[in-house]
């Protein structure tokens, strides 16, 4: 993940020799770029000078696609019979890496759910899902909004980018929480 001013830049790996490229950006007046996500994203990694020489010859296996604006924070409705998981029931931001653990732990609660929608009834059982879904999910929630404010502010990214380069450690130790991957 490369955390740029106002955007940052996702590239992976994946089977059979190929890069996923994901290009996230605050949504305003610069959605114009949008008319055209390839030059916009072909744009972004050839001004990136740490991307720049990566993607030179990179082309594309199939055309970009956009997304957006995307529903962070979801208030679930209360229906009966109606049961919210994974980026339906709130988008987590790829930065983090979250999105698949968030999207089976989601299901698994959302089954629960349903279990006790069908032992019990309905009453109760869409505030006792988002109880359960604020005690999984909260802590890595607040991290995520932290995240997100922090690359929607230019100053703070220049900051970020100082306090990384002082202090390495506290940075490689931010990155461990982010993808959850320490003690």
């Amino acid at each position: 993940m490369h955390v740029r001013r106002n955007c940052y830049i996702g590239v992976a790996q994946v089977p059979g020799g190929l890069t996923n490229v994901c290009l996230v950006k605050p949504s305003g007046p610069a959605d114009a770029g949008l008319r055209d996500p390839s030059a916009l994203l072909l744009r972004e990694l050839a001004d990136d000078p740490l991307l720049r020489d990566r993607a030179a010859g990179a082309r594309f296996a199939r055309p970009p696609v956009v997304l957006g604006p995307l529903a962070v924070d979801v208030d679930p409705p209360s229906l009966d019979g109606l049961l919210l998981a994974g980026d339906a029931a709130g988008f987590i931001d790829p930065m983090t890496g979250d999105g698949l653990r968030f999207a089976v732990r989601g299901g698994e609660l959302a089954a629960d759910a349903a279990l006790d929608a069908l032992a019990h009834g309905w009453t109760g059982v869409h505030a006792r899902q988002a109880t359960a879904r604020r005690r999984a999910f909260a802590g890595k929630w607040r991290f995520n909004r932290a995240l997100r404010a922090l690359v929607a502010s230019p100053r703070a990214v220049d900051l970020a980018t100082l306090g990384g380069r002082l202090a390495p450690g506290a940075f490689e130790r931010l990155v461990v929480h982010a993808g959850d991957c320490g003690a």
